[in-house]
C-alpha cells in the first residue's frame, strides 16, 4: 500500500511538469488524479466482484452475470473507451482530445435517480482540448506536456488495492495545502484553504453530534466539512454519522471540493453558486426560506465589496471614472438590494462591505438550538458608530447599520424594533495577524449559539489569542502550533473552570502528542522519499567503484591513484548524503520533542493562570452584558482583556547594587586614566 506522503510527493511532482505551462495548474492535477482514481478503482472492483462470484459459485460468471455484477458493484459508471488506459495508449497528437472525450463521457454517463448529472463540471472541469489562444490551431496544454503527465502518473495504482480512501483523501488534502502554501500571498489561496489549526479549534468547540447536518456556505475545498466528518469518525466510529452540505461560488473550487468529498468516501451535497444572491439550500416547502442546520462553519470572503452586485463605477463631472488610492474604481450604489430570503433581520449592511451580510446568512442557516463558528475580520467586533445626540457630540448622529446589527446579535433587537430577547454571541477569539492565506486583514472567530446555557445567556467569553508567543512568526504567514491550539481550546472549553480545564487538557495532550508523532513520521518518510533517488544513485556509484577495486585486487593488479580516488569520492558523496539526511531527520525529531515539551509547559501555564484572577485578565474575560452595554456594544478586545504585555519587574535592591558596582568601576577607570595622564606629562 502506498503511503500518503509517497502519493502526495508523487502527485505534487506533477506540478513541476505543469508549472508555467498553464494557469491554476492545481485544477489540472486534481482533475487528472480523480479520473485515474475512478478508472483504477473501477477495474479493481470488477476484478474483485468476479473473484467473489467464483468463490461463491465455483465457476466463472457468464456475460450476463458479469454485466450484472459490474453494474451493481460501482458508485460511478465508466463507458467503454473512457478509461485511463484508453487515454494512455492514444498518440500524443490524439491525447488531448481523447482525454477530453473520456472525462466528458464519464460526466454524461453518471446521473442520480432524478436524472441530475452528478459528475458534470467535476470530472470535466478542465477543458483538456481547449484551443491555444493565439489561433495557431494547437491546444492550450501542449500534447507533449499532457503525455508527460499521463506517463508520470500511469505507474501509480490509485485503486483501493494500493491507495485506501484515508490515504487518498489525506494525500489530496496535502496537495491542497501545498498549493495554498505556494500561493500564500495571492487571493486564490484564501478562496479554497483555511489553516487546519483554525478549522480544528472551531470543529472541536462546536462538537458535531450524531446525525447532525453540517453546513458551510462558502466551503472552498471543504476543510470544515472534511474535518467534521473526521471528528464524527473519531467520536462515533464512522464519518457518515454526520450529514454534509456546502456551497461554493468559484466553479474550479466547487469541483475541487466535490472531488475532495468523493475521495474521502463522503456522501456530501455541494452546490455551486453565489450564497448571498442565490442560496441553494432552502426549505423543502418554501423556496424563499433558508434551510437550517445543526452546525454551521465558515470562513467567508473578508470585507467583500459590492456583495449585492449593485455597484457601478463612480464618475466625475467629465464622465471619467473616479479611482481609489490603490487604483481600483470607486463604486456608487443606486439600486436597492431586496433580500427575498428574509435573512436581514438585524439590519441592512453597507454595500461596500459584506461581512454582516454573510453573518446574517449564517445565523439564518442555524437551527433553533444550533451553533456556528465563523472566521471574521476583526472589524465586525467594533465597526459602526452608536447614536449620539447633539448634546453628546454636537452632530445629532444616528447609529449606523453595522452598529445596529452587532447590537442586535448581542441583545436580540431586530431592525424593526422588536426584541427576541436573546444574545446569540457565545464566544470571540481574536487571532494573530497574518494567519490567513491571501489577506492581511486581522482575523477572529465568532461563535454563535442559539441555545446558550442559562448561566451564560447574558455573558460573552472573549479570548485574546494574538499575544506575543502564542504563535510562530514567519516571514509571510504566521502559524498556530500545537501548544497554541491547546491554549485557545482550553479557555474556550472551560470558560475559566479549572476542573473542566484539567479534564480537557488531559484529553487534548494525548491527541496533540499523537498528532506530533504522526507528523514526525510523515516528515521522516518525506525525507526518505526525497532522498531515496540520490542515495540509490550514490550507493550504485560506490558499489561500482568498489567492484572495480575488488576485481583488480582479485586479479592481482596494482591499484592506481585514480582507482583509490574514485572509491574515496564515491564513499564521501554517499557519506555526505547520509549525513545530510540524518541531520534533517534529527532536526525533525528535535522539533517534535520541543513541541511535546511546550505542551507540558503550556499545561502548567494554563493551570497557574486559571488559579490567579490577576493573570486571567491577560488571557480572557467572561464579560457581562452590562459591561458590553456600557461600552456601547463595542467588542474590541482591549476593552475587556488586558492585551498589553506586562513590563518586566525590576528588583530594586539588585538594581541599586548593580548601579553602585558600575559607579565604582567607572571611578576606578577614571583614577587609572588620570594616573596614566600624569605619567605621560611627567615624561614630557
Amino acid at each position: 500500500m502506498i503511503t500518503k506522503q509517497a502519493l502526495g510527493n508523487t502527485l505534487f511532482g506533477m506540478a513541476d511538469i505543469l508549472r508555467d505551462k498553464v494557469e491554476d495548474y492545481k485544477s489540472y492535477i486534481l482533475s487528472l488524479l480523480f479520473f485515474k482514481r475512478l478508472s483504477d478503482n473501477y477495474l479493481w472492483e470488477n476484478e474483485n466482484s468476479v473473484k467473489e462470484f467464483i468463490r461463491q459459485n465455483n465457476r466463472e460468471p457468464n456475460d450476463a452475470e458479469r454485466k450484472l455484477l459490474i453494474r451493481r458493484k460501482h458508485d460511478f459508471v465508466i463507458p467503454d473507451g473512457c478509461f485511463w488506459e484508453d487515454v494512455r495508449i492514444a498518440t500524443p497528437v490524439e491525447k488531448n482530445k481523447k482525454l477530453n472525450d473520456a472525462v466528458n463521457g464519464i460526466a454524461d454517463a453518471n446521473k442520480d435517480p432524478n436524472g441530475n448529472f452528478i459528475l458534470k463540471g467535476i470530472i470535466n472541469t478542465v477543458r483538456w482540448n481547449e484551443p491555444a489562444p493565439d489561433g495557431s490551431g494547437g491546444t492550450k496544454l501542449a500534447p507533449e506536456v499532457l503525455t508527460n503527465l499521463i506517463n508520470y502518473l500511469s505507474p501509480v495504482d490509485l485503486s483501493n488495492r494500493n491507495a485506501s480512501v484515508d490515504v487518498l483523501g489525506d494525500a489530496y488534502e496535502y496537495l491542497i495545502k501545498r498549493f495554498a502554501d505556494e500561493n500564500r500571498g495571492g487571493t486564490t489561496a484564501g478562496q479554497f484553504y483555511t489553516p487546519q489549526e483554525v478549522v480544528d479549534i472551531i470543529v472541536r468547540y462546536l462538537k458535531p453530534e450524531r446525525n447532525d447536518a453540517i453546513y458551510d456556505p462558502t466551503c472552498g475545498s471543504g476543510g470544515f466539512l472534511i474535518n467534521s466528518a473526521k471528528y464524527a469518525k473519531e467520536k462515533y466510529g464512522s464519518q457518515k454519522n454526520v450529514r454534509i452540505f456546502g456551497q461554493e461560488n468559484v466553479w474550479n473550487t466547487w469541483a475541487i471540493c466535490n472531488i475532495n468529498m468523493i475521495l474521502h468516501g463522503l456522501d456530501a451535497n455541494i452546490k455551486q453558486g453565489d450564497t448571498i444572491l442565490s442560496p441553494k439550500f432552502v426549505a423543502e416547502d418554501n423556496p424563499l426560506q433558508i434551510r437550517t442546520f445543526d452546525k454551521v462553519m465558515a470562513n467567508f470572503p473578508f470585507s467583500q465589496e459590492n456583495w449585492a452586485k449593485n455597484g457601478e463605477p463612480k464618475k466625475d463631472r467629465n464622465g471619467k471614472p473616479v479611482n481609489k488610492k490603490d487604483g481600483s474604481p470607486q463604486l456608487e450604489y443606486s439600486k436597492e438590494f431586496t433580500d427575498n430570503y428574509q435573512r436581514l433581520v438585524y439590519g441592512m449592511p453597507p454595500y461596500s462591505n459584506g461581512d454582516f451580510m454573510f453573518l446574517q446568512h449564517i445565523i439564518a442557516s442555524v437551527k433553533e438550538g444550533g451553533k456556528a463558528g465563523v472566521v471574521c475580520p476583526q472589524g465586525v467586533l467594533f465597526r459602526g458608530q452608536p447614536e449620539k445626540t447633539e448634546e453628546e457630540d454636537g452632530q445629532n448622529r444616528k447609529a449606523d447599520e453595522e452598529y445596529n446589527i452587532r447590537r442586535g446579535l448581542l441583545t436580540g433587537r431586530l431592525k424593526d424594533g422588536t426584541t427576541i430577547g436573546a444574545n446569540i454571541i457565545d464566544a470571540i477569539v481574536v487571532l494573530p495577524n497574518n494567519l490567513f492565506y491571501g489577506t492581511t486583514i486581522p482575523g477572529s472567530i465568532l461563535f454563535i449559539n442559539k441555545n446558550k446555557p442559562e448561566a451564560r445567556k447574558n455573558k460573552v467569553l472573549m479570548v485574546y489569542a494574538a499575544k506575543e508567543g502564542w504563535y510562530r512568526e514567519e516571514s509571510n504567514l504566521n502559524i498556530l502550533e500545537p501548544q497554541d491550539i491547546l491554549r485557545i481550546s482550553t479557555i474556550l472549553e472551560s470558560w475559566g473552570d479549572i476542573e473542566v480545564a484539567q479534564r480537557w487538557i488531559a484529553e487534548q495532550k494525548i491527541r496533540l502528542n499523537a498528532n506530533i508523532q504522526d507528523n514526525l513520521q510523515f516528515k521522516l518518510s518525506e525525507i526518505a522519499e526525497e532522498t531515496a533517488d540520490a542515495v540509490s544513485k550514490a550507493t550504485e556509484r560506490l558499489a561500482k567503484a568498489q567492484k572495480a577495486v575488488n576485481d583488480k585486487q582479485r586479479e592481482g593488479k596494482k591499484l592506481t591513484a585514480g582507482d583509490r580516488k574514485s572509491l574515496e569520492t564515491a564513499q564521501n558523496a554517499l557519506d555526505k548524503l547520509m549525513a545530510e539526511k540524518a541531520a534533517k531527520e534529527n532536526d525533525c525529531r528535535d522539533k517534535a520533542q520541543k513541541s511535546i515539551a511546550k505542551i507540558e509547559e503550556v499545561e502548567s501555564e494554563l493551570l497557574a493562570m486559571l488559579a490567579d484572577p490577576e493573570l486571567r485578565r491577560r488571557y480572557f474575560s467572561v464579560v457581562d452584558m452590562d459591561e458590553i452595554e456600557e461600552n456601547e456594544y463595542n467588542l474590541n478586545i482591549p476593552r475587556y482583556v488586558d492585551t498589553f504585555e506586562p513590563e518586566e519587574e525590576i528588583d530594586l535592591a539588585q538594581a541599586i547594587a548593580d548601579y553602585q558596582a558600575a559607579a565604582k568601576a567607572e571611578s576606578e577607570v577614571d583614577s587609572l586614566l588620570n594616573a596614566l595622564l600624569k605619567t605621560l606629562k611627567g615624561g614630557e
